[in-house]
Order: structure tokens, then C-alpha cells, then sequence
């Protein structure tokens, strides 16, 4: 298995993926039938794929040492930012906080999971399979961008593709952080941080004014290069 992860690694991504998502569902689909919240029971399959990945890759996460550049990951919680600029200038108000603990489950999930999948597991094969540090950026992020084409379904076409070449921009930033720093747990918080904004406010607004959509691009675009500079800075 480490064998083919290493010469095909987009390969292997894809059944590790399909594995993990099918674990939540079933675990999903046992709690409520048992009367538990669906929401809930994905989170815990999420946690539970993760984790189990996670003892069984280890070998991912045992590489050089770690390096000590905490600064390189402070812009990867520009998004987590942006997430409260929007949400404050359009006027959306906070959650009630008894649903507090709900969004830290909630955003913690995918943060934990794609993180370990994506960030961990995919970008130590691709390195393996002989790819410099922009290229796996690149291609990580792709596959990233990819699997959220997925919410076509039952969604605008337009708001998918958005939310694609947005989640194209945050893989490469993720991605160089952890290439650079080697701590999964640098990516996981700015990827919790980011997904539990969107959940303390009540509701998300439907659509975007011209200037944020402006602002928004200049970000993605100052994000984009700092992840290719960051990949390709020599230590």
C-alpha cells in the first residue's frame, strides 16, 4: 500500500477520500437510527476516519523536524478574517451562544479531517513521488479544489466555482505552511478558525457586493502568491 501511495500518490488519494467520506456515512446512518443528531454523527465519523488514517499513515507526520517559523503561518488566518469582515459588514449577527459548543464540533471536523487527508498524508506521498515543493502545492491544492466541485449538487453552478478556486487558494496556502513548518497542527487550527466563524454568526448573506467581491479577489490573489513565494523560499 505505502508502495503505490508513493509512485501513484493522486491515485491513492482518490479511494483514501471516497474511504473517508464513506466512514461518516456510516456511522452518520447508524446514529440516527439510533436517534442522534445526523450533523453530529458525521463529525464523529469525520473524527473517527481521521484518526484512524492518521495511526495508519503515521509515517507521514515522523518527518524532519518541525521547523520554528510560527510567522509563516499567519496568513493563513487571513481567511478566518475575512470570514468576520464579511459576516460584520453585512450585518449578520452572532449565533446564540448555547450553540457555541455545536460550531466548535462542527468546524473542528472538517479541519481535523481534510487536514490529515490532504495536508498530511497526500502531500508526504506526492513529495515522495519526487514533486518540489510548488508542484505538490499545486497539486494538492487542485485535488482539494476538486473534491469541493462535488456541491454542484443542488447548488448554482456560479457559487460552486467560487467556492472551488476558494478553496484552490486556501489548499496552496495550507499546503505551503505545513511543507514549510511540518506541524499538522498549524494548518488544522487555521482551517478550524476559519470554518468556526462561519458557524458563531446566525446565517451566512446570499450574495456579495461589488467591493467585497473586489477585496475578496485581491486577497485570494495576494494569498495565491504568497503560498508560491513561501513554496519556493530556500531555507
Amino acid at each position: 500500500m505505502y508502495r503505490f501511495a508513493e509512485k501513484h500518490p493522486v491515485l491513492f488519494e482518490m479511494p483514501v477520500i471516497i474511504a473517508g467520506f464513506l466512514t461518516a456515512a456510516v456511522i452518520t446512518v447508524f446514529g440516527t437510527s439510533a436517534g442522534l443528531n445526523a450533523d453530529l454523527c458525521a463529525c464523529i465519523g469525520r473524527y473517527a476516519a481521521a484518526l484512524f488514517l492518521y495511526i495508519l499513515y503515521r509515517r507521514a507526520f515522523r518527518g524532519p523536524k518541525p521547523q520554528d517559523h510560527p510567522a509563516y503561518a499567519v496568513p493563513a488566518l487571513f481567511f478566518a478574517l475575512w470570514n468576520i469582515f464579511y459576516n460584520v459588514c453585512n450585518g449578520i449577527p452572532l449565533a446564540d451562544l448555547n450553540s457555541f459548543p455545536e460550531a466548535v464540533i462542527l468546524a473542528g471536523a472538517p479541519a481535523v479531517f481534510e487536514e490529515v487527508i490532504f495536508r498530511g498524508i497526500f502531500l508526504y506521498n506526492l513529495k515522495k513521488k519526487g514533486h518540489g515543493d510548488i508542484s505538490a502545492v499545486l497539486i494538492s491544492a487542485a485535488v482539494f479544489a476538486a473534491v469541493h466541485l462535488t456541491n454542484i449538487v443542488g447548488n448554482e453552478a456560479l457559487a460552486v466555482l467560487i467556492q472551488a478556486g476558494y478553496s484552490f487558494v486556501i489548499g496552496m496556502v495550507f499546503a505551503a505552511v505545513y511543507l514549510k513548518n511540518g506541524r499538522i497542527s498549524q494548518v488544522i487550527l487555521a482551517h478550524f478558525l476559519t470554518d468556526l466563524i462561519n458557524h458563531i454568526f446566525a446565517s451566512s448573506p446570499a450574495s456579495a457586493s461589488t467591493l467585497h467581491l473586489i477585496i475578496f479577489g485581491i486577497l485570494l490573489a495576494s494569498e495565491a502568491v504568497y503560498a508560491l513565494w513561501l513554496a519556493g523560499r530556500k531555507e
